[in-house]
């Protein structure tokens, strides 16, 4: 039995013989490409990529994430693309069988990699976010770059982060790069959206927030600050830094000591260092009870 809904193939069984979609005027194809292209349509439908297999193994952790999963068809052909359309049949997966050409079409690198998915956006607030004990948020300001942004939402994972903050002017961390970069981290993070330094405070209310900066020079060094307790830390744009009004909110200004004849580091860099800092104090409070 085979049912095809705009491209969409629902497989009674993995060894569905079908024609694999082969056009890119196909309407999944065309919604994908644009939900690729336009972070307004992204929002709108409340939907990303995926691709590789890492990704969409990530993914299949929590199944209920993924609206539905596109198939190379020589992979389909094979024993892992087998294996994983009986695995996608069991969790209720919608799927369809794709060209590679078009996969690479859709994402450079998917054809070889065979399989591409669109997933659902979490859905988080800021207040939810806070409502976590000691909460530790990291808030992107004006960051540009799609591989930095991923790689800030991987360090966000590994720092235990209560969320992570949008504000506008920041690329999109839903960008397909930055998915990428990501490293299936997006999955996983409270990404949430935010207007400005009066709706951090005042959604922060009572809540003893501090908001930290970090500086590239003249802070303090993040090894010698109290990162512990309920803290957002921003960070800024790539060329110009944190933007003045969150300078001038701040109650903590950070900065990362650098030895030798280094005088920078890139923007996701120092946020390693910053959160693994943070992290550190925030273990050994716990630890000490």
């Amino acid at each position: 039995m085979r049912e095809e809904i705009g491209g969409r193939v629902h497989l009674s069984l993995p060894a569905d013989s079908s024609p694999p979609i082969a056009s890119r005027k196909n309407p999944l194809i065309r919604r994908i490409g644009r939900l690729d292209r336009d972070p307004a349509i992204r929002q709108e439908e409340q939907l990303y990529l995926l691709w590789g297999w890492k990704m969409v193994e990530e993914g299949l952790r929590e199944p209920q994430k993924l609206e539905c999963l596109l198939v190379g068809a020589r992979l389909s052909q094979q024993a892992p693309g087998r294996a994983l359309l009986r695995r996608l049949l069991k969790e209720a997966v919608p799927v369809s069988r794709v060209e590679e050409e078009i996969l690479d079409d859709l994402a450079p690198g998917a054809g070889d990699q065979g399989v591409l998915a669109l997933a659902r956006m979490g859905r988080t607030t800021l207040p939810e976010m806070l409502g976590r004990a000691r909460p530790l948020l990291l808030v992107a300001d004006r960051i540009q770059d799609p591989g930095n942004m991923g790689t800030m939402v991987r360090l966000a994972e590994a720092a235990g982060v209560s969320g992570f903050l949008i504000l506008p002017g920041t690329v999109d961390p839903y960008h397909t790069r930055a998915v990428r970069a990501s490293a299936g981290s997006i999955l996983r993070v409270p990404v949430a959206r935010l207007s400005g330094v009066a709706e951090l405070l005042a959604d922060a209310r009572g809540r003893k927030l501090r908001v930290a900066v970090t500086l590239p020079e003249g802070g303090t060094a993040c090894d010698r600050a109290d990162l512990r307790g309920a803290v957002a830390l921003v960070v800024g744009n790539e060329g110009d830094g944190v933007s003045r009004e969150w300078i001038d909110a701040a109650s903590m200004k950070l900065s990362v000591v650098l030895e030798g004849a280094v005088q920078s580091l890139n923007v996701a860099l120092a946020t390693a260092m910053v959160l693994y800092e943070a992290s550190r104090q925030r273990r050994g409070s716990r630890e000490g009870g």
